[in-house]
C-alpha cells in the first residue's frame, strides 16, 4: 500500500507542477556569399626593342611574342592602343592611325598568335582595338607586335610609345 501512496503522491505532485515550456530554437541563421566579377591582365615582357631600323621598314616580333596573363573571373573582350598621339625622342614621330609610315610617321599593327597578314590589328591612338574578344576567364593568350617605319627621319635619336591592352566584361 505504501507503493501505491507514495506513487499517487508522486503523480499528483506532477500534475501540480506548473508545466516548463519546451526550450526552442528562436533564430535561425543562414550564410550567404557573393564573389564580385572581377578583371585582371598583365602582360609579360613589358617591353621590346626593335632595335636599329631602317626608313620603311617593317619589323615584327613572333604572334605569340607578348603573354596576357589572364585572371579575370568572367569573359573578356580585350582591345589594343598606343597611350599617346606621338613617338618621344627627339624629332618625334606622329603615331599612324592607319599603320600608313610617312615621313617622322610611324604605325604598329598586333597579331593574337596568328600569322602576321591574317588577323592583325592596326594600333591607333583614337580607337582602341578589339584585339582578343570573348577571351574566357582565366584563359592566358599571346600576341605580337609590327612597326610600320617611317619612310624618312629627322633625326637617329631613339623613340618610343607605350602599346596598352584593355580588358572589358565581355
Amino acid at each position: 500500500m505504501r507503493r501505491i501512496l507514495v506513487g499517487l503522491l508522486l503523480a499528483l505532485a506532477l500534475t501540480l507542477m506548473p508545466a516548463l515550456p519546451v526550450l526552442a530554437e528562436t533564430t535561425a541563421d543562414v550564410t550567404v556569399t557573393a564573389t564580385p566579377t572581377y578583371i585582371a591582365i598583365t602582360v609579360a615582357p613589358t617591353s621590346y626593342d626593335f632595335e636599329v631600323v631602317a626608313e620603311s621598314a617593317t619589323p615584327s616580333t613572333t604572334t605569340s611574342h607578348f603573354t596576357i596573363t589572364n585572371s579575370s573571373s568572367v569573359s573578356t573582350n580585350n582591345t589594343v592602343s598606343v597611350t599617346t598621339a606621338t613617338w618621344s625622342g627627339g624629332v618625334t614621330w606622329t603615331h599612324s592611325d592607319t599603320a600608313t609610315p610617312d615621313a617622322d610617321t610611324a604605325g604598329l599593327k598586333a597579331n593574337k598568335g596568328g600569322t602576321w597578314g591574317e588577323g592583325d590589328v592596326i594600333v591607333q591612338y583614337t580607337t582602341p582595338q578589339v584585339l582578343a574578344a570573348d577571351q574566357a576567364a582565366t584563359t592566358n593568350w599571346n600576341f605580337g607586335l609590327k612597326l610600320f617605319a617611317p619612310t624618312s627621319f629627322s633625326d637617329g635619336v631613339e623613340k618610343s610609345i607605350i602599346v596598352r591592352i584593355s580588358a572589358a566584361a565581355a
